[in-house]
């Protein structure tokens, strides 16, 4: 398989190093290259275009500054290229709906770079949750500290909720606190999350400095947790302990290749038939990035506003569109009738006569309105099994 990387930074060059050193893998183009005489520098191109037109590439790891990656995966995606795209794709989820139907379109597959999911550890975890070993469950708790650079929001809260995600289930309702208060808060970032029957987690990102992340189950009978190392260079372990005693039993995980398990997903996806249920895509899929993009929107308003987001979720598609188009145009409609109308009749008494026919436009535009709703009926209907039948966006009501 023939690889671009896109992107200069320190985790582009680690996938270009890695993929090197797979038998099936071919780097043969980095855009815009990489600093320092790199082995690449024979196929460093400058012009992402040039470099996207690149004869017989199978597949892009797009990265770069987070304010350029949106553009970036879209127009590889546009290029219908399989794409593993790092996390966070942008500052919001609008790069990931962009590309949500490319998968028709051009038949480009999107993942997202999100491998805590995969690690052996978040299994065992998922194991003990299912089974009831540790009792009644009561929480999930995610430490982890975040690069000193990054937002803890915008990319540090983006990349911790997805494994948080898949361990709870669906989000409904969230509360974030940060020090400092603000959208953007530079030490601390604690956010309250609870899904259904009122299953509760809190993730803590931290910018102190700190090698180690710990993302622990807690039932009733005690607790595991799996203290790992956020870039996964150094071996993960378990750590169990009972409620009511001290014992402690620590089980080493070793090392773990979490670039190998996010690219077979990549391949595993890229196998799927286009028409495929995108619910049978497996995870990390453009769905759970979309998910996690979302999440971190709704913390961003819950810190502006400080209460709690709660999130309905709707499916996005072109019927939907047009439902919220219409529901905004009438309610400006509406709005503009109240006011316009108390102006053109109180006109005359004023002089202005003219403003009199000002309310005679009213019930035709009402009327036009009106007739606009029936263009719904000419929307096509969606297939059973589309790529965005399980992308839902959600709605904020608090």
């Amino acid at each position: 398989m023939k690889i671009l990387i896109i992107g200069d930074g320190d985790d582009e060059r680690a996938w270009a190093e890695w993929a090197i050193e797979q038998d099936d893998l071919d780097v043969i183009a980095v855009q815009p290259g990489f600093a320092g005489g790199s082995p690449f520098d024979g196929c460093a191109i400058a012009d992402l275009d040039e470099a996207l037109a690149t004869p017989g590439l199978d597949a892009a790891i797009v990265g770069g500054p987070i304010e350029q990656r949106a553009e970036a995966l879209r127009r590889a995606a546009a290029e219908g290229l399989a794409t593993l795209c790092l996390h966070p794709p942008g500052l919001d989820s609008e790069a990931y709906y962009q590309v949500a139907m490319s998968r028709h379109e051009t038949g480009a597959v999107v993942v997202p770079d999100l491998p805590l999911r995969l690690h052996p550890g978040v299994g065992r975890l998922q194991e003990v949750i299912a089974a009831g070993t540790l009792g009644a469950f009561r929480a999930i708790r995610h430490e982890s500290p975040a690069e000193a650079d990054e937002s803890l929001v915008r990319v540090g809260f983006a990349r911790a909720v997805d494994v948080v995600r898949a361990l709870l289930g669906e989000v409904e309702a969230l509360t974030a606190n940060g020090d400092p208060p603000g959208v953007n808060p530079k030490h601390e970032l604690i956010v309250q999350l609870r899904a259904e029957a009122g299953r509760r987690a809190e993730i803590r990102l931290s910018s102190e400095p700190g090698e180690t992340a710990r993302l622990m189950v807690v039932g009733s009978n005690g607790s595991l947790t799996l203290e790992y190392d956020p870039h996964f260079e150094s071996p993960a372990r378990l750590i169990q302990r009972a409620s009511a005693r001290d014992a402690e039993l620590t089980t080493d995980l070793g090392f773990w290749d979490s670039h190998a398990a996010v690219f077979d997903v990549l391949r595993a996806s890229r196998a799927l038939a286009p028409d495929a249920d995108v619910r049978l895509a497996p995870a990390p899929s453009l769905h759970d990035g979309t998910r996690s993009m979302e999440l971190t929107e709704a913390v961003v308003r819950s810190l502006r506003r400080g209460r709690t987001i709660d999130l309905h979720y709707e499916r996005i598609s072109e019927a939907a569109s047009f439902k919220s188009i219409m529901t905004s145009t009438g309610c400006m409609l509406l709005l503009g009738s109240l006011f316009v109308l108390p102006l053109a009749l109180a006109g005359p008494a004023l002089g202005f006569n003219w403003t009199i026919y000002i309310a005679y436009l009213i019930l035709p535009i009402l009327i036009l309105f009106t007739a606009v709703q029936l263009l719904r009926f000419g929307i096509k209907p969606e297939p059973t099994h589309d790529v965005g039948d399980d992308l839902d966006q959600p709605s904020p009501s608090k």
